[in-house]
C-alpha cells in the first residue's frame, strides 16, 4: 500500500531546495560546510523569520508573497537594532536570546499567534507561485555565484581583489566590536561612514561564528541576492496589484537585472545591483524596494499605525545605507505630493509627514553616517567622464571632480564636444531605457491615476537625473542610478501589466521575439570600434545600434498594432525594449557557467591590487592573537606596496584582514583626504593628512631606535609593527629592539616590550 506523501511536507521538500542548493554554491567555491550551514541557517532564523511577523504584525499579512518580500528587508532593520543593543552592552550572542523572545512574544500573544505559521494570516499562494519563485531564486544564486562570486576568491589564496572589499572588511572588524566605530586604519579618528551594511554582516559573523572575510566576500552577498528576489517579487505585486506580475518583476529585479547593451563592446553593466566590493550599494537596492511597500500602502490610503511604523523602521534602515536612499526618496514623495494635492483638491497631509521624516533623519545623517562624500558637489555631466570613449574623443584626462560648474570639455563651448556629451547623454539614457520606460505611467490612464506611480516615476527620474548632475571624486555619483536599477523594473513591470489589457497577448509575443531576435543579432554581427577617437566613430558605435532597434521596433509594432490605441504601443515598446535586454544577461551567464567548469585562472601578480598568501596567512594569524587595545604601525600604505609620494594610498587589507587598529594606513577615504582634493586633484594621490604619522611608521619600520619605539609605545599606545618586505626594507634591528612574534617569507610581526 503506497503512502501519498502531505502537500505541507511536499511543500517544505520544495523550498529546502533552496538553503541546500546555496550551502552547495558556497562549497563549491571554496566555503566550508559547516560555516556554510550555519550562515544560511542564522540568515532565515535571525533575519528572515523575525522580519516576516513583524511585518505581518504591522502590516496586516497582505499576501505570502508580501511577507516574505518586505519582511525580508524589515528583518534587516530589526538585525541592527538588536545587534546595537547587544553589542553595546558587550555580549553580542545576546542577539539569539533577543531571537527567541520575539518568538515566545508572538507563541503567547492570542493576537499574534497567528502569524506563526506557515502562511499566517496570509491567502494561501496556487502552486505556480512556489514553483516559479524557488526557481527564480535558484536562478539567481547561480547567477550570483558564477558571474561575480567565484572569481573572487577567500583568503589566504594569493588574488587580486577590488581594494574596497579589504576597506569594508576592516568596518565588519571593527563592527563585531563596537557601534561606535573608529577609523580601522587612522587611529583616533571617527568613522564617518554609512556602514550598516558591514554592520548586518557583523550580526551575521557573530551569529553564526562564521570568518568576516567568508561573510563579506561570499555569504552576505548570496543570501542578499535572495532578499532581492523577494523583494522583488513583493514590490511588483502591490504596485501592479496583479499575482501574476510578481515573477515578472521579481525576475527582472534580481535575477537577470541587466542593462541594455546591444553590442559587445563597450560593455554596460551586468551586475546591476549585485557587487561584492560594494555591499552599501547592494544593500541600497534592497532598501528602495523595501520602501516599496510600506510608501504605497501609505499613498493609497490604506496604511495603519503598523504600516507608519514599519516605515519609520526602513527609512531608517534607509539612513545608514547609503547617502543616495532619502534625497530619491525625499524626490518621489514630492512627485506623488504634487499629484496628490492636484488631483485630491487639498493638502496630502500624509506626504507631507513622509517627507518630514525622511527629511529630518537624513539631517540626522548628515553628522556621521554620510562620510565618503567629501570632495562632492554639483557639476553638470561631470559623469560622462566614466562613459565610453570620453577620453579618447575629448583629450580630457582631469580627475574626477575636478574642474568648475561643468565638465571641463565643455567649458570653451566647443560644437564638437557639445554635440559629442549630447552623444554620451543619449546613450546613458539608451542604456537605461527599461527602467526609463516607468515613466510612461505618469501619461497613460488609468495608471496615472495611481500617486503609487508618480512616487516610483519620481524615484526614478531622481536617481537617474542626480547622476548627472552631481560629481564625486571616485564617480560615486552612479549610486544614485544604482539605487533605483531594481526599482525601475519593478516600476515598468507594473506599468506595462497594467496596460497590457489594451493589446493581446500574440501581439506581445511578436513584439517580444522581434526585441530578442534583433538584440541577439546586433550583439553577434554588429562591428565594433574598440579605438573610436571622433565624434562620429563614437556616435555610430554607441547610437547606431539603438537606431537598428528603434527601426525594428517600429517595423512591429506598425504591422501588428491595428487600433493605434497610445496604451497598446506603450505597452508594446516596454515589451519589446524589455525582452531586448534579456540575450545579452544569457550571454554573459552562459559564458560564466562554462568558465565555472574550468580552474579559476591565475592572478596577474603585475596587478596593483595583488596580495600573496604570505601576506594575507600573516593578517589571519594576526585576527586569531590580537590582544585588546592593540593598535599597529606598519610599512604598508598604498596598492601596490612599496611607498613613494603619489602613491595610491588605499591599502587597507591589513585592518581588514586582522581587525587590528592601526596608526596609518591607507588614507584614501578619510573625510579629511578627500576634503583635502578641493577639486583639483585625485583623493588616491594626495600627501597624507597626517605626515607626522607616516614619518613615524615609516621610521618605525625601517630604521627603528630604541627611544623611537618607547615614544610610540608610551604616548600613543603603539604595541605592534608590521613590516611588509614588498612594501620596502624591514630594519633587522626590529628583532633586539622588540619581540618577533610571527614571520613567513613576506612579512614580520613584532611586539613592542
Amino acid at each position: 500500500m503506497t503512502r501519498t506523501i502531505p502537500a505541507a511536507v511536499r511543500l517544505m521538500i520544495w523550498w529546502l531546495i533552496v538553503p541546500a542548493s546555496g550551502v552547495l554554491l558556497l562549497i563549491r567555491i571554496g566555503d566550508s560546510t559547516g560555516e556554510s550551514i550555519r550562515w544560511m541557517l542564522t540568515w532565515l532564523v535571525a533575519v528572515l523569520l523575525p522580519g516576516v511577523l513583524l511585518w505581518r504584525a504591522l502590516a496586516g499579512g497582505r499576501s505570502l508573497t508580501q511577507d516574505l518580500g518586505f519582511g525580508a528587508v524589515l528583518g534587516l532593520a530589526w538585525q541592527l537594532a538588536v545587534w546595537a543593543i547587544c553589542t553595546a552592552l558587550g555580549v553580542p550572542l545576546l542577539q539569539w536570546a533577543a531571537v527567541a523572545g520575539l518568538l515566545v512574544v508572538f507563541a503567547a500573544s492570542p493576537s499574534l499567534r497567528p502569524h506563526l505559521g506557515w502562511r499566517g494570516t496570509s491567502p494561501a499562494p496556487p502552486a505556480w507561485w512556489h514553483v516559479l519563485l524557488v526557481a527564480s531564486l535558484l536562478l539567481a544564486m547561480v547567477r550570483t555565484v558564477v558571474v561575480l562570486l567565484r572569481p573572487i576568491p577567500l583568503p589566504p589564496i594569493a588574488a587580486t581583489r577590488h581594494q574596497d572589499i579589504w576597506y569594508q572588511l576592516g568596518l565588519v572588524q571593527q563592527l563585531i566590536r563596537d557601534v561606535t566605530p573608529a577609523d580601522p586604519s587612522v587611529l583616533g579618528e571617527p568613522l564617518i561612514y554609512h556602514w550598516f551594511a558591514t554592520a548586518s554582516m557583523a550580526s551575521g559573523s557573530v551569529m553564526a561564528d562564521v570568518r568576516p572575510p567568508q561573510v563579506l566576500i561570499h555569504q552576505w552577498p548570496l543570501t542578499m541576492v535572495i532578499t532581492l528576489v523577494l523583494v522583488g517579487w513583493a514590490a511588483g505585486e502591490l504596485v501592479s496589484e496583479k499575482a501574476w506580475a510578481a515573477p515578472l518583476a521579481g525576475a527582472l529585479a534580481g535575477v537577470l537585472p541587466g542593462a541594455l547593451q546591444l553590442v559587445s563592446t563597450p560593455p554596460a553593466n551586468m551586475s546591476a545591483a549585485q557587487v561584492v566590493q560594494g555591499p552599501t550599494g547592494t544593500m541600497a537596492a534592497v532598501v528602495m524596494l523595501g520602501l516599496v511597500g510600506p510608501t504605497v500602502l501609505v499613498l493609497r490610503r490604506q496604511a495603519g499605525r503598523g504600516v507608519w511604523a514599519a516605515m519609520v523602521l526602513m527609512l531608517a534602515l534607509a539612513t545608514g545605507t547609503k547617502p543616495t536612499l532619502l534625497p530619491i526618496m525625499l524626490v518621489g514623495c514630492l512627485f506623488a505630493g504634487g499629484y496628490a494635492w492636484v488631483a485630491e483638491r487639498r493638502p496630502p497631509w500624509r506626504m507631507a509627514a513622509l517627507v518630514g521624516v525622511s527629511g529630518g533623519l537624513l539631517l540626522a545623517s548628515s553628522f556621521a553616517l554620510t562620510g565618503s562624500t567629501g570632495g562632492s558637489r554639483f557639476q553638470l555631466l561631470a559623469s560622462m567622464r566614466a562613459q565610453p570613449y570620453y577620453q579618447a574623443v575629448t583629450g580630457d584626462k582631469t580627475y574626477p571632480a575636478t574642474g568648475d560648474w561643468v565638465l571641463p570639455s565643455l567649458e570653451r563651448g566647443d560644437p564638437r564636444m557639445l554635440l559629442f556629451v549630447l552623444v554620451l547623454v543619449t546613450y546613458y539614457q539608451a542604456v537605461e531605457a527599461p527602467r526609463l520606460l516607468t515613466l510612461l505611467g505618469l501619461k497613460m490612464t488609468p495608471v496615472r491615476r495611481d500617486p503609487a506611480y508618480w512616487w516610483i516615476g519620481g524615484c526614478v527620474a531622481a536617481g537617474t537625473g542626480v547622476t548627472l548632475v552631481f560629481s564625486h571624486t571616485g564617480y560615486s555619483e552612479y549610486h544614485f542610478l544604482n539605487a533605483i536599477l531594481a526599482l525601475g523594473m519593478v516600476g515598468v513591470v507594473a506599468v506595462g501589466v497594467n496596460l497590457a489589457k489594451e493589446t493581446r497577448t500574440r501581439e506581445l509575443v511578436v513584439v517580444a521575439v522581434a526585441g530578442v531576435v534583433a538584440a541577439t543579432a546586433l550583439y553577434y554581427l554588429w562591428p565594433t570600434d574598440t579605438g573610436a577617437h571622433t565624434v562620429a566613430r563614437a556616435a555610430a558605435g554607441l547610437l547606431a545600434p539603438f537606431g537598428v532597434l528603434a527601426v525594428v521596433g517600429v517595423i512591429a509594432i506598425a504591422a501588428i498594432n491595428r487600433t493605434r490605441r497610445a496604451a497598446s504601443v506603450a505597452v508594446q515598446v516596454i515589451v519589446l525594449t524589455v525582452a531586448a535586454s534579456l540575450p545579452v544577461q544569457a550571454i554573459v551567464l552562459g559564458r560564466a557557467l562554462e568558465k565555472a567548469t574550468r580552474p579559476v585562472e591565475a592572478p596577474n601578480i603585475e596587478y596593483r591590487t595583488y596580495l600573496t598568501s604570505a601576506e594575507q596567512s600573516a593578517m589571519l594569524w594576526l585576527r586569531n592573537n590580537l590582544q585588546p587595545n592593540d593598535v599597529a604601525v606598519s610599512n604598508v600604505f598604498c596598492l601596490p606596496a612599496p611607498y613613494r609620494p603619489g602613491c595610491p594610498n588605499d591599502a587597507f587589507w591589513i585592518s581588514g584582514l586582522s581587525g587590528v587598529q592601526q596608526y596609518l594606513g591607507g588614507w584614501a577615504y578619510a573625510p579629511a583626504n578627500l576634503a583635502a582634493t578641493q577639486n583639483k586633484t585625485s583623493f588616491l594621490l594626495q600627501p597624507s593628512p597626517w605626515p607626522d604619522r607616516l614619518l613615524d611608521s615609516r621610521i618605525a619600520v625601517e630604521k627603528p631606535s630604541e627611544y623611537h619605539l618607547a615614544r610610540l609605545s608610551g604616548d600613543l599606545g603603539i604595541t605592534l609593527v608590521i613590516g611588509d618586505l614588498r612594501a620596502g626594507p624591514v630594519s633587522p634591528a626590529l628583532d633586539q629592539l622588540a619581540d618577533r612574534v610571527f614571520s613567513n617569507k613576506d612579512v614580520r610581526i613584532y611586539r613592542l616590550r
